[in-house]
């Protein structure tokens, strides 16, 4: 939030500080690296793979480029890319299907963390259909099983997550002839969710496919808030519905704005963490059970040039609206490392190798250079970010909700990564516990601007700096090398609790009471409840909160990020700092009490941190 309030009171958020409420000083960022962190109850180590991708595929084919750039970047060599848009359903033209072959039998292995997609009107192909009212029910089946076929006999490339459709809902009115009503499109929507559960169901069929994960179905402009919540509700809400327990994976796109400024806004920070935590909340209270996530798409949209076109031979490639997308994908990619136990893949929209004329140039990991070879563009400074870390998370704390932290350890080596989503610069206050036996700290600074490229900066010192400034957008990594390795002392555990209820609508001075059950609670540790709010602007962000009939006093800033001022309203996720001991093993109640009427609570989610596993 674009704010200079002071934030005294010590949170969890991210870092999951185990300080106290009182007695140390703003911008504190607090770093035990002797206490190995987990997300839940076994996720510690940094899965690299999940992270360092690219909206790419080179496959099997030989790029000296590419290879070149896995090299620089520490990535896997077995990484062929991470999304293509190729699968059993593309070969489908005009519902002619070619002739299966019996080229493989057995069990399909798979490529790690590849994704392949489509697009639904491969699947309802006839332009002359009224598909939102056609009984297709038996025609859809029977599709779903020659894909299920395909990929079981002759399919070359198996990905290890199938997404059928890419974004098909904001595509439901190609699925019947003329403009038609909105009804139309909502009767569509429930047609597209019902083949999706046929294809889930005929892949889960088929025991050689045990592998390939199903995913969707691939949101695009999750505004679920839109009329009180109607687009989540005609939209993600009936897909799971339908078909969400024969998905392995909910997927989602999420953008910021686009253009220098952010036009339409941004989706990192809190508005982000409302849209994954609803998708979460509804999946536990619809399912019964938190369904794992993909993001096969994130970062910032980027605008065409000026007088481009598909076919007049213009650039469509702006070296610096290309970069912007570096601000954006970290802030994204930094909440996404924290749902690592919950987030199977994260895939940044940078694009492959395409002539400058071509659409998604903007949006290159690679331009042609003035020599006419291929250059890597400036989104290569995402993947500079975690070029080195590695390692288990171990505790960090970060008491300004707009500082994004992450900290690893390996060996001798602590890790230390900073982001900044506060509009003005930050100064922090570096709190590093254990630093007997430091030889050096070295200091990465990625700078990305508005108005010009973006700069990567180096520096080396013998002492730990005590206080570092962080602009907006920049990210830092530090990284303290010490003489042995690094012992752990303690492990701490994260586990979130999910209401039984959601979608509540908010009414002035009336209380709203969400009870999270089988909590294990830890005075020693600390907790943070997630409210997921939809209100117009103007409205009160800081409802009066009691938690076991104990009151909770809020920071003055519980918003991730800004205001959301240019969103149509406020949605976004209020992460409020809970002290442990009003916490009990078992039930407990929340009520929530804003003084004014409007707008939803559309999650409720309690994080409690200990030093117990649940099942321990």
């Amino acid at each position: 939030m674009n704010t200079k309030l002071s934030k005294w009171i010590s949170t969890t958020i991210v870092g999951m500080s185990l300080l106290s409420t009182t007695g140390y000083a703003q911008n504190t960022i607090t770093v035990n690296p002797t206490i190995q962190r987990y997300l839940g109850e076994t996720t510690s180590e940094l899965d690299r793979g999940k992270y360092m991708q690219a909206h790419i595929w080179f496959g099997d084919k030989e790029d000296q480029d590419f290879e070149a750039f896995k090299n620089e970047y520490n990535i896997s060599s077995e990484y062929k890319g991470s999304r293509r848009f190729w699968s059993p359903l593309s070969t489908v033209k005009n519902g002619k299907r070619p002739k299966v072959k019996n080229k493989y039998n057995g069990e399909r292995k798979v490529q790690p963390y590849s994704v392949v997609t489509g697009r639904a009107t491969n699947f309802f192909y006839d332009r002359s259909v009224d598909y939102s009212e056609a009984d297709v029910s038996e025609y859809s089946k029977d599709l779903a099983a020659y894909i299920a076929e395909r990929f079981k006999k002759d399919w070359v490339e198996m990905p290890s997550i199938y997404e059928p459709y890419n974004e098909p809902m904001v595509h439901a009115k190609d699925l019947y002839p003329g403009k038609g009503k909105k009804n139309k499109s909502d009767k569509a929507i429930i047609k597209i969710s019902e083949s999706l559960r046929d294809i889930g169901q005929a892949i889960h069929a088929v025991p050689e496919l045990k592998n390939m994960k199903v995913a969707g179905y691939a949101s695009a402009w999750p505004a679920f808030e839109v009329g009180d919540f109607n687009v989540w509700d005609t939209r993600y809400r009936t897909f799971i519905d339908i078909a969400g327990k024969d998905m392995d994976i909910l997927s989602v796109h999420l953008y910021d704005g686009k253009g220098l400024n952010n036009s339409g806004g941004r989706r990192s920070g809190s508005n982000a963490e409302a849209i994954l935590d609803l998708i979460e909340a509804y999946s536990y209270i619809s399912l019964g059970e938190v369904k794992p996530i993909a993001i096969t798409e994130y970062g910032r949209l980027v605008d065409d040039q000026p007088g481009w076109t598909a076919k007049n031979g213009k650039s469509n490639y702006h070296p610096i609206e290309n970069s912007q997308a570096v601000r954006s994908q970290m802030h994204l990619a930094m909440g996404f490392m924290e749902r690592g136990d919950n987030i199977v893949c994260a895939i940044p929209f940078s694009t492959g190798k395409q002539s400058p004329t071509k659409k998604f140039a903007k949006a290159g990991l690679w331009t042609k250079g003035e020599d006419g070879g291929w250059e890597l563009t400036s989104r290569k400074y995402f993947f500079e970010v975690l070029k080195d870390v590695k390692g288990n998370r171990v505790h960090i704390g970060s008491d300004n909700v707009d500082i994004q932290t992450q900290a690893f350890v390996d060996g001798k080596q602590l890790y230390v990564i900073l982001n900044n989503l506060n509009e003005e610069t930050q100064t922090l206050n570096l709190a590093i516990d254990e630093l007997k036996g430091l030889k050096k700290v070295e200091t990465k600074r990625i700078k990305t601007y508005v108005n010009q490229l973006p700069e990567l900066i180096k520096e080396t010192s013998k002492k730990a700096p005590s206080t570092i400034d962080i602009a907006y957008g920049e990210t830092i990594i530090l990284t303290y090398n010490f003489s042995k390795s690094l012992p752990t002392k303690k492990k701490e555990y994260s586990t979130k609790y999910y209401a039984s209820e959601y979608l509540k609508p908010i009414k002035a001075n009336e209380a709203n009471t969400f009870k999270f059950q089988n909590v294990l609670a830890d005075a020693k540790g600390s907790a943070v409840l997630r409210l997921g709010v939809g209100r117009d602007h103007g409205k009160s962000l800081q409802p009066v909160v009691t938690v076991n009939g104990q009151k909770v006093t809020l920071p003055e800033d519980v918003i991730r990020g800004y205001d959301q001022h240019n969103r149509g309203k406020f949605f976004g996720l209020l992460e409020i700092p809970v002290p442990a001991d009003y916490l009990k093993s078992g039930e407990n109640e929340v009520n929530i009490t804003f003084p004014d009427s409007n707008g939803r609570i559309s999650s409720a989610v309690l994080k409690v941190i200990g030093f117990s596993k649940k099942n321990s």
